[in-house]
C-alpha cells in the first residue's frame, strides 16, 4: 500500500478556503487589521494568507492579487467556514482525552508558526498596546476606534450621546456627524447618538460594511445590496439597485468595479465624470483603482492626486501606502498633489473628517491632528513684537510695535487671501485695532478711523464717522472728546451721551467709573449690569447654543451675550448668558478682561492669563504659561501678547483630536 507523506494534504483548490475568505475581503478594501476584524482572525494571519497567495499565483503585490481572477473551471467548491478545520478524525471513548491534547498542541504549533512567519515589525521604540486600535473613524466633532478585542471606544464632543458606544464585540465602526454606527460580529448594525432624522434606526439584517454622514447612514448587506436610512432631502437614502463591493457615503463600487452615486447633484456628476477603469473604493472626490492608484476628479475634470500604490483611502483625501506610510493632500490644489503635514510612521488605518484626522499605528496607538485649514490658520501667529491684538471668529489682527497692522486666519477680507493664512490689512501705522466677524477696524496714529472687510472684499470702507477716535467698540467707537459715534446699530437702542473714558463692545465707562451698556436684547434679560466703579469692560457676542446646534441642521438657538468688567479693586465681575460658565469669573485681581462667544479670559496683575467658560470644543480656555501684557478672546481661540512682545494663540483644537490615554 502506498504510504502517504506526512503533513497536511494539499488542498484540491487553487486557494484554500481561508485564502478565499481573505481574498474576498481584500477586494472589498481595507488594511490587514481591518480585514482581520471582519474575519475574526489576527492581522498576522491575514498577512500570512496574502503572502501565500502572492507566492502561489506568481503576483507581486496586493493590487494584482485583488484584480486577479481565477481561470475557468479552476475554482472548486469552497469549504464551509469554521473557526478550526481539523483534517483528521478524533479518537473517541478511551482515547478522547489524548486526542484533545493532541489537537490543542497542533493548534498552538500552527499559531506559533504563523506568528513566526508573518509577524509584522513594529515601529522602533513604539509601545505595543495589548488592546490597541485596529481601525479609527472620525466624525464632525468626535472620533471612534475599534479595538483589537472587538470593543469600541469613542471620544470628543458628546452633545447627542455619539461617543456612548454600546458594549459588545464589533468588526467595523463609522463616526458620522453627531451619531455613530457599527457592525456587530453577527453582521447586525448598531447605531447611537442623534436621531433627529432617523439616522440611528438601522434596518434588520446582516451587513458587511457601512458608511455614515452627518444625518444619514448607508450600509452594504451580505448580499451586496445597499440599504440607507436617515435624512433624505436630497435623495441620500435612494440607493440604486444591484450588487456592490464597497460603499462610501452616497457612492459605491459595483462588483464590476464601476462607480455609482446617488443623492445630491454633485454626487451624480462625480459618477458621470468618472475616468475609465475598475475601482475598489470610492471616497468623493477620489477613488482607489484596482491596481492601487488613486484618482481624483469632479465634474470639471481631473484633480490633484498622489502617485504610487495605496491600500486604503479615506475621506478628506488621506490614504495609506502599501508600506503603511500616510499621505494626505488637497485635491483641489494645483497638481501635482503636494503632501500635507502628517505624522511619521506606519499605520493600520486612517480616518479624516472636516476638522481633524486620526490614524492607528501598527502598535495600536492612535494619533490625531487638525485637518481643516482654519485650525492652523487661526493659530499661525506671525513672528515679531506686537503692542495690540484682537481675535474674532476665524481671524485675528494685531499691531506690530512699528504700528503696522497684520491679520491672519481663515478667509474674510480679500478673496485673493481666502484661506491662505495671511489676510488683508491696510498700509500705514495704527494705535488700536478691533477684529469682528467679516472684517476689522483700526485707528490710525492720526486718530482717523479705518474699516475694511465685510464679506469677501478687502476694500477700505469710506462710510465711517469722522474722527479723531480714541478707542474701538462694537458698532460704536469712542471719540477723543469722550463721545460715542456709531458705524451701525442693527436695531439696538442708541448709545447714551458721554463723556466716557473707555469702551468695550457695547458697554462704556464714564469718567466717574460708572458702567453704561446699550444694545437692547443683546445681554440676557433680567440680568442687569452691576453697580460700582470700573476700569475696563468687554462684551461678547450673542451665540448659538451648541446643545441645539449639533443636534440637527437649522435648529441652533440664539442666546444672549456675556459681559465682564473689572472693578477699581481689580475684581472681575461678569453677567449675562452663562450657559457654559463664561459669567463665573475667577477670584483675584485683574488688569484686563476679554469676552468671546462663550468663554472669557482675564489678565491677572501678575501677568498670568486665566480663561473660563466653554472649553468643550476647541480648548480655547487652555491658556499657556508665562507673563503677558494684553489679550483677546475670540470665538474658537484666544491670543495674548507676552511681555517680550511676542504673540501666543491657543484653542481651535477639537476634542475629537484629543486621544484617550489608553490609546496613546
Amino acid at each position: 500500500m502506498e504510504r502517504r507523506g506526512r503533513g497536511r494534504p494539499r488542498h484540491p483548490d487553487i486557494l484554500t478556503p481561508a485564502e478565499w475568505r481573505v481574498l474576498d475581503q481584500l477586494r472589498e478594501g481595507g488594511t490587514n487589521a481591518e480585514i482581520a476584524v471582519r474575519l475574526g482572525i489576527s492581522p498576522d494571519g491575514v498577512k500570512y494568507h496574502v503572502s501565500n497567495m502572492l507566492g502561489k499565483l506568481g503576483l507581486e503585490n496586493r493590487q494584482q492579487l485583488a484584480a486577479w481572477r481565477e481561470p475557468p473551471r479552476e475554482r472548486r467548491r469552497r469549504w464551509a467556514f469554521a473557526p478550526l478545520a481539523v483534517p483528521f478524525p478524533l479518537k473517541v471513548a478511551g482515547g478522547i482525552a489524548g486526542g484533545a491534547v493532541a489537537v490543542t498542541a497542533i493548534v498552538v504549533v500552527i499559531l506559533a508558526v504563523i506568528g513566526a512567519l508573518s509577524g509584522e515589525e513594529e515601529e522602533e521604540g513604539a509601545a505595543i498596546i495589548a488592546d490597541g486600535a485596529v481601525t479609527v473613524s472620525t466624525g464632525s466633532e468626535h472620533s471612534c476606534a475599534l479595538l483589537a478585542s472587538g470593543a469600541i471606544t469613542c471620544w470628543g464632543f458628546n452633545s447627542a450621546g455619539q461617543t456612548a458606544a454600546p458594549e459588545g464585540r464589533f468588526r467595523a465602526v463609522s463616526a458620522g456627524g453627531w451619531h455613530t454606527c457599527a457592525l456587530r460580529e453577527s453582521g447586525e448594525v448598531a447605531c447611537w447618538g442623534d436621531n433627529g432624522f432617523g439616522q440611528i434606526d438601522a434596518p434588520a439584517g446582516r451587513f458587511r460594511a457601512l458608511s455614515t454622514d452627518n444625518w444619514h447612514t448607508c450600509a452594504l448587506r451580505d448580499s451586496g445590496e445597499i440599504a440607507c436610512w436617515g435624512i433624505d432631502h436630497q435623495g441620500q437614502t435612494d440607493a440604486p439597485d444591484g450588487r456592490f463591493r464597497s460603499i462610501g457615503d452616497t457612492c459605491a463600487v459595483r462588483e464590476s468595479g464601476v462607480i455609482a452615486c446617488w443623492g445630491e447633484d454633485e454626487a451624480l456628476a462625480f459618477a458621470q465624470a468618472a475616468p475609465e477603469g475598475r475601482f475598489r473604493e470610492v471616497r468623493r472626490p477620489c477613488a482607489l483603482r484596482e491596481n492601487g492608484e488613486v484618482a481624483c476628479w469632479n465634474a470639471d475634470g481631473p484633480l490633484a492626486a498622489p502617485t504610487g500604490t495605496f491600500r486604503a483611502l479615506t475621506w478628506r483625501s488621506c490614504a495609506l501606502r502599501e508600506s503603511g506610510a500616510l499621505v494626505c493632500w488637497r485635491p483641489f490644489a494645483e497638481p501635482p498633489a503636494a503632501p500635507l503635514d502628517t505624522p511619521d510612521g506606519t499605520f493600520r488605518s486612517v480616518g479624516a473628517g472636516w476638522t481633524h484626522a486620526c490614524a492607528a499605528r501598527e502598535s495600536g496607538q492612535v494619533v490625531c491632528w487638525g485637518t481643516h485649514p482654519w485650525h492652523t490658520a487661526m493659530l499661525d501667529a506671525p513672528e515679531g513684537r506686537f503692542r495690540a491684538v484682537s481675535a474674532a471668529d476665524l481671524q485675528t489682527c494685531a499691531i506690530r510695535e512699528s504700528g503696522e497692522p497684520v491679520c491672519w486666519g481663515w478667509g474674510w477680507v480679500g478673496s485673493e487671501n481666502l484661506g491662505t493664512g495671511r489676510l488683508f490689512a491696510p498700509d500705514g501705522t495704527f494705535r488700536s485695532i478691533r477684529t469682528f466677524s467679516g472684517g476689522a477696524c483700526a485707528i490710525r496714529d492720526s486718530g482717523e478711523l479705518v474699516c475694511w472687510g465685510g464679506g469677501n472684499s478687502g476694500d477700505i470702507h469710506t462710510d465711517v464717522p469722522e474722527g479723531p477716535f480714541h478707542a474701538l467698540g462694537t458698532g460704536c467707537d469712542l471719540r477723543e472728546d469722550g463721545e460715542l459715534a456709531c458705524r451701525w446699530l442693527f436695531g439696538e437702542s442708541a448709545p447714551p451721551d458721554g463723556p466716557f473714558r473707555s469702551i468695550g463692545g457695547s458697554c462704556a465707562i464714564r469718567e466717574s467709573g460708572e458702567l453704561v451698556c446699550w444694545r437692547e436684547g443683546f445681554l440676557d434679560d433680567g440680568d442687569p449690569q452691576p453697580a460700582g466703579r470700573f476700569t475696563a469692560v468687554s462684551v461678547g457676542r450673542a451665540h448659538l447654543k451648541r446643545a441645539h446646534l449639533y443636534a440637527a441642521p437649522g435648529t441652533g438657538s440664539l442666546t444672549g451675550g456675556t459681559a465682564c468688567a473689572i472693578r477699581e479693586s481689580g475684581e472681575a465681575v461678569c453677567w449675562g448668558n452663562n450657559d457654559y460658565g463664561q459669567a463665573d469669573a475667577p477670584s483675584g485681581r485683574f488688569t484686563a478682561v476679554s469676552v468671546g462667544d462663550a468663554h472669557a479670559c482675564g489678565l491677572r496683575e501678575s501677568g498670568e492669563v486665566v480663561c473660563w467658560g466653554d472649553n468643550n470644543l476647541y480648548s480655547q480656555t487652555d491658556a499657556p504659561e508665562g507673563r503677558f501684557r494684553a489679550l483677546s478672546a475670540g470665538s474658537y481661540h484666544s491670543c495674548a501678547i507676552r511681555e517680550s512682545g511676542e504673540l501666543a494663540c491657543w484653542g481651535a483644537l477639537t476634542p475629537a483630536a484629543t486621544v484617550p490615554d489608553a490609546l496613546r
